[in-house]
């Protein structure tokens, strides 16, 4: 497997917040779950303009409570009740901006609505619009506004806040590292049931971030972020059952984890999966099962998954050959710097396999394989015809060299 997975963990950092209750009160509740309501009283009041039944509309419209789901209508309810001025209406309306689909998905109206009601004391939003400032998302890149914001809204409470600030500690992701600092705001998240803090306790705990390495802490830490589902946990605390880490090793388990956190979409686990099930590491090789999450991280970005799904489909092994999808996942791989990939790409243009041969682009890819790989005798091979003949005849047609 490969080594950067199992050298060290990772940490997770909250994603965007909804407010889930409006009341005149300002209060919160946990869930944006609103229990049975009678939708036609509801809209009734909604209707006569009372802005607390506007917002349940609106949550009711985007969850699909008691009526069918319907961004749309959700983003109507909660305009109505945002130009009333009801802040969970305002931060929510922008959470649909920025996360919604084509057609809704609009970054400068969520910047708009989020600033709004950040500046009249809603930490979701003050949350959310630090946030898009560490990002760059909507706005020009400032990781100290950033930071502000997201600190305005721990000092308000705001739990997932708290813990986006240890991570930012512990990262040193737009504040200066400091590693207490860090532990302090982690274990103040996680004790509120925060799943990115106590995974991020958990990762603290394996590292040795602001506190001994204690692996078989983190394991328990770790244990109860997979409770709730959170994938950076599962992934996390799979790294440790594959590698013994903290207790016994426990590969069926590490797999079972890598799978949810995989099920979940997380490209690395995905890339983990496909890799076990291509070197056989405590299951039988699958090569089928292997191409299967290669595709997946793939498509999700992970340019060393794209370059060892090419290497099956260029040799077939266990599944059907496919050279051009083959030389167009090199070429992808190859573009982003991958030096397997453009190995083996150099090769096939060499041998004129898959792609017509070209010997001027196989010792350009050559080159820049050259930079991470040895290709002495590579390069040797292509400087006169005699030795491309000979190089010919001892190469394979389906030989490529693996990622390591």
């Amino acid at each position: 497997m490969r080594g950067r997975f199992l050298v060290f963990l990772t940490l997770a950092a909250s994603s965007v917040i909804s407010t889930p209750i409006f009341a005149q009160s300002s209060a919160l509740v946990p869930s944006p779950r609103l229990g049975h309501i009678d939708i036609s009283r509801l809209t009734k009041e909604a209707n006569e303009g009372n802005v607390e039944a506007q917002f349940r509309l609106g949550l009711a419209y985007e969850f699909g409570q008691e009526v069918e789901k319907s961004i749309g209508y959700a983003i109507a309810w909660y305009q109505r009740a945002a130009d009333r001025g009801a802040l969970g209406a305002e931060n929510n309306l922008a959470r649909l901006f920025e996360t919604g689909p084509d057609g809704v998905n609009d970054l400068r109206q969520a910047v708009k609505w989020y600033t709004r009601a950040a500046l009249y004391g809603s930490r979701e939003a003050q949350y959310n619009l630090g946030r898009l400032y560490l990002q760059g998302r909507g706005v020009p890149q400032d990781k100290a506004e950033g930071a502000r914001w997201i600190r305005k809204a721990a000092d308000a409470g705001c739990v997932t806040a708290t813990a986006r600030l240890g991570w930012m500690y512990a990262t040193g992701f737009g504040l200066p590292k400091d590693e207490r600092a860090a532990l302090r705001l982690t274990r103040q998240a996680a004790k509120k049931g925060d799943l990115d803090a106590t995974t991020n306790l958990g990762a603290f705990y394996a590292l040795g971030i602001g506190l001994a390495k204690n692996e078989q802490e983190a394991r328990k830490w770790l244990a109860k972020a997979v409770k709730g589902g959170a994938a950076e946990a599962e992934f996390d605390l799979a790294v440790l059952y594959q590698g013994g880490r903290g207790g016994e090793k426990n590969p069926d388990e590490a797999l079972r984890l890598f799978r949810l956190a995989a099920e979940q979409g997380m490209p690395k686990a995905e890339a983990v999966l496909g890799e076990i099930y291509e070197a056989a590491e405590g299951v039988k090789a699958d090569y089928a099962e292997a191409v299967k999450w290669y595709r997946l991280a793939a498509r999700d970005g992970d340019v060393e998954s794209a370059a060892r799904l090419a290497g099956i489909l260029f040799s077939g092994k266990g599944v059907d050959r496919d050279l051009p999808e083959a030389v167009r996942l090199w070429t992808w791989a190859a573009d982003k710097g991958n030096a397997y990939a453009q190995f083996n790409l150099a090769q096939a243009y060499v041998a004129g396999v898959g792609v017509p041969r070209d010997l001027s682009k196989a010792r350009a890819l050559f080159d820049l394989a050259g930079k991470k790989l040895d290709v002495s005798k590579q390069l040797d091979a292509i400087s006169s015809p005699e030795r491309v003949t000979e190089a010919l005849q001892t190469q394979s047609e389906t030989e490529t060299v693996a990622v390591e």
